[in-house]
């Protein structure tokens, strides 16, 4: 066990429970706790930390609503996997509440998904391309199962940001595509969207087996302005 007395500091008097988290979050930072890990039983934790276990247990709460640590019941308490659906879950809650939120979010990823899809075009392989393929020929199947095409929509996606070979941007993108389901949710089934999202994603995939960067990135933008659209008027009507 990687956490003890010795790596962290005294907690103040108030408030308590914000402190046993932020206390938490700097030993997951540190990597004194790792993902997956479980933590030490609430009594032993509480001594460690010297705070009552209200205290802890109100920062274990807080903890699990923000998706950094999951609590199973009877079964202890558990660092979550840190990626991007755990971590990223109640703003994705705030995001789906907020249709302005969801606007500024078009535009993010119409920033971020073309400047990734010119790199893409330059890095990408025959692996990957042949993925590409067969997600673009999959979807045609699943244009009366919209569920199961934002899945595949979801792997088009990802599948280019991992061909863009840049760790920063993956994160980002990664980020704004977990928060972007909120959208998919509704555009998925808006009659004649998903027809349209195959013929864009036919376009990015044409413009990546060329390796031409600059089509690559406008298709990309041309697809996602087309999504917003689509949303915006749903919006509106």
């Amino acid at each position: 066990m990687t956490i003890s007395k010795q790596n962290v500091s005294p907690i103040q008097r108030q408030p308590v429970a914000e402190q046993v988290a932020q206390q938490l979050l700097g030993l997951i930072q540190s990597g004194n706790l790792k993902p997956g890990q479980q933590l030490p039983p609430e009594r032993e934790l509480a001594t460690i930390l010297d705070v009552s276990r209200p205290s802890l247990r109100e920062a274990l709460r807080a903890l699990s609503l923000l998706g950094v640590v999951k609590i199973r019941q009877g079964g202890g308490v558990y660092v979550s996997a840190l990626d991007p659906e755990s971590l990223l879950g109640p703003i994705h809650f705030f995001i789906s509440l907020d249709d302005h939120n969801i606007e500024d979010l078009f535009e993010a990823r119409i920033v971020v998904e073309s400047a990734i899809a010119k790199l893409a075009a330059k890095k990408i392989s025959g692996e990957q391309l042949t993925h590409l393929r067969t997600l673009v020929s999959d979807e045609d199947s699943l244009l009366d199962d919209p569920q199961k095409f934002i899945d595949a929509d979801v792997q088009f996606h990802r599948t280019i940001f991992d061909a863009a070979e840049n760790s920063f941007l993956i994160r980002v993108a990664t980020s704004l595509h977990v928060l972007g389901r909120a959208s998919r949710e509704i555009t998925g089934y808006i009659p004649g969207v998903l027809k349209k999202s195959i013929k864009d994603h036919q376009k990015i995939l044409e413009a990546l087996e060329e390796r031409d960067a600059e089509k690559a990135g406008a298709a990309m933008e041309r697809h996602l302005r087309n999504v917003r659209a689509a949303y915006l008027k749903h919006q509106q009507a």
